[in-house]
């Protein structure tokens, strides 16, 4: 009778402990919250936020929504799903997480689930001591000010339709491709004119993030997106990767105004909704200072989507300086990419950011004739014009562009950026 007892409790013992690590496959188990270490900023230099922070989890802590998948997704829409269902456990241990440090979820700005766990935050110095004494945070940033780089409008044309140019730009990164359409290029700016006549934009999954629609009032993501993927449809220019689906993510206000923690969300939506082969343009960035590369807030977001499988086009910057102390130019991951800029006839840009790494390839950025607000065509210069030859060519692949030839600046050679 002792000998079946024993047995019978066995049994019962080994079903509660598979229903345990079942349970555990489901939410990752949490570390304890206690340190000997305080997580601080990796710098305070740039056009710091006051008062104002970007707290990212270790996964150990609070896992990121993709976590919870058991393998990569091939359908759009039913990974949106998905995500949108972990993402709400996700936010719930992050509230958790904050109440068990007695503060206030109402200060919490934004959210990140998808592929990093975090939140953008408002703290008084005493709540900034006590989150900087858990062992759960893996960093804690201050926010910025960001703005759409400095760049230049040479013409703006809103004359209607006229016959299809291919801009020299279009040429030097190896011409225009008529693109598939599985692959999307996702637009991290100031929205995109959604019914544009030379664009093919996927309203469905656009978005803003700075109010309102992502319909553009600014002009530059709509240039961006042109120069990536306008039609060929005998009219007005042909993108890279020609009628490749654009999706506006509308990060910047009319003004060009935004900050750091706004675009993090930005990549949050690309991340809960993009499929291995999209590829994300961030004709953007502002000045970071010492370790960007080590410490910038981006580092884990797009390091996330390299490894998944989405590339990621970054402009160097327009400042004439070192990339390296630019985010988000100087991440440097597999499937991340910085472009510096090059004029028509192959020489540098005066006003483009310059070293290698974090720049990895250069393109046509000065004079670039694109895609404008209103239906119309304008022509801009800038790294941000640049960066978009990239993203074509990186639809339009399925890969890391290919290079041919270089341009020399202050004895480093950038190869050019071809498809």
């Amino acid at each position: 009778m002792k000998k079946v007892t024993l047995v019978k409790l066995f049994a019962v013992s080994t079903v509660f402990l598979l229903m345990l690590a079942s349970c555990n496959k489901d939410i990752p188990k949490q570390a304890e919250d206690s340190s000997d270490e305080v997580v601080s900023p990796v710098s305070n230099e740039g056009k710091i936020i006051a008062n104002q922070y970007i707290v990212i989890m270790k996964d150990a802590a609070v896992a990121p929504a993709i976590s919870y998948a058991t393998a990569p997704f091939t359908d759009r829409e039913a990974k949106s799903q998905f995500m949108k269902e972990k993402s709400v456990i996700v936010i719930n241990q992050l509230n958790d997480f904050l109440i068990s440090h007695e503060i206030n979820t109402n200060k919490v700005l934004a959210y990140y689930t998808a592929a990093m766990s975090g939140f953008a935050i408002t703290l008084t110095d005493a709540e900034y001591e006590k989150l900087s004494k858990s062992n759960k945070i893996a960093s804690l940033e201050y926010d910025r000010e960001a703005s759409v780089p400095d760049f230049k409008v040479e013409s703006v044309d809103n004359s209607g339709a006229r016959a299809q140019t291919t801009p020299c730009g279009i040429t030097r990164a190896g011409g225009a491709a008529n693109a598939g359409t599985a692959r999307w290029i996702w637009i991290v700016d100031t929205g995109i004119d959604l019914d544009h006549p030379d664009l093919n934009v996927q309203t469905s999954y656009s978005a803003s993030f700075v109010g309102g629609t992502a319909d553009d009032c600014h002009g530059h993501g709509t240039h961006v997106a042109g120069t990536a993927a306008a039609r060929n449809n005998s009219i007005g220019v042909i993108g890279v990767a020609a009628g490749a689906p654009v999706v506006a993510v509308r990060i910047f206000g009319c003004s060009g105004g935004s900050s750091t923690s706004t675009i993090l969300s930005g990549l949050n939506h690309v991340a809960s909704n993009d499929l291995a082969g999209d590829v994300v343009n961030m004709s953007l960035g502002g000045y970071y200072g010492n370790n960007c590369s080590t410490g910038s807030s981006y580092r884990s977001i797009l390091t996330s989507l390299s490894n998944a499988g989405t590339r990621t086009a970054v402009a160097a910057g327009n400042d004439a300086s070192n990339a390296n102390y630019y985010q988000p130019a100087c991440v440097n991951a597999t499937n991340v990419v910085t472009i510096a800029s090059m004029t028509c006839s192959r020489s540098w840009s005066s006003f483009s950011n310059y070293g290698v790494a974090p720049c990895d390839f250069i393109a046509t950025g000065s004079s670039v004739y694109s895609t404008y607000l209103n239906g119309g065509y304008a022509t801009l210069s800038g790294t941000s014009m640049a960066t978009p030859h990239v993203a074509g060519i990186m639809q339009v692949r399925n890969g890391l562009p290919n290079s041919s030839g270089s341009v020399n600046y202050s004895g480093t050679n950038y190869p050019i950026a071809v498809r």
